[in-house]
């Protein structure tokens, strides 16, 4: 028995989405950022924190999470690139800040 799991739409487009929250409790400093990157349209990979610092602004919470998303993107592509998947290295990755 042969288990796999197979993605067939547009397997060599690595899409990621991220996004960050502004502090929704009035106790907390710190903001919640995440993001979720999807392979052939199926996600492989995801997280969810609290920042590690104190912005003043929003923007600044949304580029602490751009920074976190792109840092696994460096990862990821080094990562595929060592699995013969029968493709062409990964030229690009899209990121969404959602």
């Amino acid at each position: 028995m042969d288990y796999t799991i197979e993605y067939n739409r547009f397997l060599t487009v690595l899409e990621g989405y991220n996004d960050a929250n502004w502090i929704s409790d009035s106790n907390e400093t710190k903001s919640t950022s995440g993001y979720v990157f999807t392979l052939g349209g199926g996600g492989i990979t995801w997280r969810s924190a609290r920042q590690t610092i104190i912005a003043r602004s929003t923007m600044k919470y949304e580029f602490v999470a751009l920074e976190m998303a792109s840092s696994e993107v460096e990862w990821l592509k080094k990562f595929l690139a060592n699995i013969p998947l029968g493709m062409k290295p990964i030229p690009y990755v899209s990121i969404c800040d959602c």
